[in-house]
């Protein structure tokens, strides 16, 4: 083995800027030797960096929005103004929820079991090293009774049995998505056989047996993993793409898209594919690990898979736990963003979908145009001009439907920067609608540093420049006196803004609609509901069987 030879060459000496240089006293610092002790009064080099170099960006801060629950309480917590005031709707809701349930004999005594469980006291325990959890960020489930103010019930009129039998043989495929596609069968089957039970159930609890949970679960990953067969056609087509993306066009070719049969379609989540075909039933779905009822599995303690659970059941049965305390009038926000048609990773068919919020209840969402994706451009999924009209144009006369009045305002969040020709058909559909924004809302991952242990404020805005904002909607929560998450907060960032309002406005308007998730009960969410969920709700669309109308309310994609 070669021996390195020893270098002679002396390693520079590190020297700070001049303007950031520390100012050292002879007396208490040699510069040759390095000892000494500088004056305690000089501080840290971070200290002097932030006096010698000042940021050149604005900053505030906004206060925690607070949600209204029974009785017109306002409160800023989901549970603890449950606990204390009840839902918002208690006194309209119906005194007793009638709760389907579908899984093995084994399941369904398990799923009972848990309501039976809930209407009492439902502690968290203790975390993983062993210590109580914080009583503010985990506080105990009070019991149904003492937070929602009615009763979860079921009955054998509404449970449906499946033999754990038929499962097992369901999964005997070493096909994933024949296994998934034999598991729906059999729930959406039963499923059906709710139609003739009267009244119907008004939720339905689809409780999977540990023997689906081992070869199911994680179906979705393994599609992700998996290399997409391209047929002869598709070969051109990227072929072609390629030559045109070097500027080399050779001719005007145009194809027919692939069949269905060319490869497969739907069938790549169990969850996603659920919640397709049960669409075509009319009922709102939960599904439930058996495990994670019996409290054998999950990453939650056992009081926040009871919040969650709960709150999720209570929402889809018709009724609504909270409300913002501070709603814009007439504005009908609207989330745009794309999923792509498959979950293959090179898989490039995307689509666009609108997602509809008037900030005080149900959200509705809309399937858009095909999206359009130029990689000479930004690669990124877009609109085009009249894909954009028509879009919006839907989405107002939804909301015009459902609300009976025509919004004053429209917000738009989107996933993606504008083109001008978005911009444009954006604006051909407001008609006379007198006020527009228009936000790109993405994650760059900009992260500012805040003195002390903790990170910044959930509530924090910097703004980098007039139309570039960065906003903490994850941080260190003073109701909570804690920050709640595992790793360093990742803030969401206003990437454009096209509109006459101001940042304090818009932004208020973020964060309040980042606690308008009825789907479970966290303090907040990191992005606003117009799009959280788009990514899943996209795949469901893709999972939707054909002849099947898609639902248009949010809960049918919970």
């Amino acid at each position: 083995m070669r021996r390195k030879r020893a270098s002679n060459r002396k390693q520079a000496a590190f020297s700070y800027p001049k303007h950031l240089e520390p100012k050292r006293s002879p007396e208490s610092y040699d510069d040759q030797t390095g000892t000494g002790k500088a004056p305690a009064s000089e501080g840290s080099l971070t200290e002097r960096l932030i006096v010698q170099a000042p940021p050149a960006f604005s900053s505030f801060f906004i206060e925690e929005p607070n949600l209204v629950f029974g009785d017109g309480e306002p409160c800023a917590d989901p549970k603890t103004g449950i606990s204390a005031y009840g839902p918002i709707t208690s006194g309209l809701s119906k005194k007793s929820i009638r709760v389907g349930v579908i899984g093995t004999g084994k399941g369904i005594d398990t799923m009972r079991a848990y309501l039976d469980k809930a209407r009492s006291r439902i502690e968290p325990g203790l975390n993983s090293k062993g210590k109580l959890f914080d009583t503010f960020c985990f506080p105990d489930f009070p019991g149904i009774a003492k937070s929602f103010r009615v009763s979860f019930d079921t009955d054998s009129r509404i449970q449906r049995t499946i033999p754990l039998e038929y499962f097992k043989n369901a999964v005997k495929s070493n096909n994933p998505a024949t296994r998934l596609r034999e598991v729906v069968f059999l729930v959406t089957k039963e499923l059906g056989a709710f139609a003739t039970v009267e009244p119907n159930p008004d939720v339905v609890v689809i409780v999977m047996p540990p023997e689906v949970e081992e070869v199911c679960k994680i179906i979705g990953a393994e599609f992700a993993a998996m290399k997409i067969r391209l047929t002869p056609v598709q070969k051109i087509q990227r072929k072609f793409e390629k030559v045109r993306l070097t500027g080399q066009e050779l001719l005007g070719l145009t194809f027919d898209e692939p069949n269905a049969s060319d490869g497969q379609t739907g069938y790549w989540n169990i969850h996603h594919a659920l919640k397709a075909h049960a669409m075509s039933s009319g009922l709102t779905t939960q599904v439930a690990w058996e495990s994670t009822l019996r409290g054998q599995s999950g990453n939650q303690d056992p009081a926040s898979t009871a919040w969650n659970l709960l709150t999720a059941l209570y929402y889809k049965a018709g009724n609504i736990p909270w409300q913002l305390e501070r709603v814009p009038q007439n504005t009908c926000f609207v989330g745009v963003s794309f999923y792509k048609e498959s979950p293959h990773p090179n898989a490039d068919m995307q689509s666009s979908l609108a997602q509809v919020f008037s900030g005080a209840g149900e959200g509705l969402v809309l399937k858009g145009e095909r999206a359009v994706v130029d990689r000479k451009r930004d690669r990124k999924a877009h609109l085009s001009e009249r894909g954009a009209e028509q879009l919006l144009v839907r989405a107002l006369a939804t909301y015009e439907a459902v609300h009976q009045n025509r919004p004053t305002r429209i917000v738009i969040h989107k996933t993606s920067r504008y083109w001008p020709e978005e911009l444009a058909g954006f604006r051909k559909a407001l008609a006379n609608v007198s006020r527009a924004d228009f936000l790109a809302l993405e994650h760059l991952d900009h992260r500012f540093m805040r003195c002390g242990k903790e990170p910044p404020l959930r509530g924090t805005v910097i703004s980098l420049t007039d139309t570039h904002h960065v906003i903490y909607t994850q941080g260190y929560i003073p109701f909570l006196g804690t920050y709640p998450g595992m790793r360093i907060p990742n803030p969401l960032e206003i990437v454009e803004h096209h509109g006459d309002s101001s940042a304090a406005l818009i932004c208020e308007e973020i964060l309040a609609l980042t606690k308008v998730n009825w789907n479970s009960c966290f303090f907040g969410s990191s992005v606003p509901i117009t799009i959280r969920f788009a990514k899943n709700v996209g795949k469901i669309l893709t999972e939707v069987p054909p002849g099947v109308t898609p639902q248009t309310k949010y809960k049918f994609y919970m």
